[in-house]
């Protein structure tokens, strides 16, 4: 079955830089569509339109054209693989639902292995969720923060392997939150270079609580909690 998918490269989505991303677009109907970000970005002149590909021509700057291009060319091979199974799993809406899930580390297996997910509920496992945040906020931060997220995940996992409890969004809560500071500045243990160090400074575990308040927030925008 020939998938309605193609890669465009936008020129009125143009950046400060002067480079474009490089999409692919599936349009299941004219009013039905998506794109869905490939992560690469060009300036427009190297884009040929009628063969959908890089121009050779690319500056080295820019990346290796032959290896964007085979890269587009994966990339596309992914959201052709997770739209069929929402057409064969029949999905209510396949655009939807590729957009929700395309992302660039996407690992087709789990269309099968974890097909319960994927078509009959949201999956609610707290530790997936946050996983899935920080895929998200990939595209949108920089690295520093990525650090800060990957940071608070590793502190909840071990806050949670210390209390031998599992973290659900059902057992966060005002006492959640004491435990998890009083944990933070007393028991959590880090290195700091060669050196063990126990407890977190109090602006460290500020910050922790307060991403953790944003990611719930953002779950809730999302409708994955209420």
């Amino acid at each position: 079955m020939l998938l309605p998918l193609k890669a465009i490269c936008p020129s009125r989505k143009a950046r400060r830089d002067g480079t474009c991303i490089v999409f692919i677009q599936y349009c299941k109907t004219g009013a039905e569509k998506t794109i869905l970000n490939t992560g690469i970005a060009i300036p427009h002149r190297f884009w040929h339109k009628k063969l959908r590909r890089i121009l050779d021509s690319l500056p080295t700057e820019y990346g290796n054209p032959e290896v964007l291009n085979e890269e587009i060319y994966r990339l596309y091979g992914i959201a052709e693989k997770i739209i069929t199974f929402a057409l064969k799993e029949k999905i209510a809406d396949p655009v939807a639902f590729v957009k929700k899930h395309f992302r660039i580390d996407f690992d087709i297996k789990l269309l099968e292995t974890q097909k319960i997910i994927f078509t009959d509920q949201i999956n609610l496992d707290f530790f997936y969720q946050v996983d899935d945040y920080i895929r998200y906020k990939q595209k949108q931060v920089s690295p520093k923060m990525i650090n800060v997220y990957l940071n608070l995940r590793n502190t909840l996992k071990s806050f949670e392997s210390f209390t031998g409890k599992p973290i659900t969004f059902q057992a966060i809560d005002y006492n959640f939150y004491e435990e998890f500071v009083d944990y933070m500045l007393h028991e959590h243990t880090h290195r700091r270079r060669k050196e063990a160090i126990k407890g977190f400074k109090l602006s460290i575990a500020g910050r922790n609580i307060k991403q953790l308040r944003i990611f719930l927030r953002n779950r809730m925008r999302k409708k994955i909690i209420l």
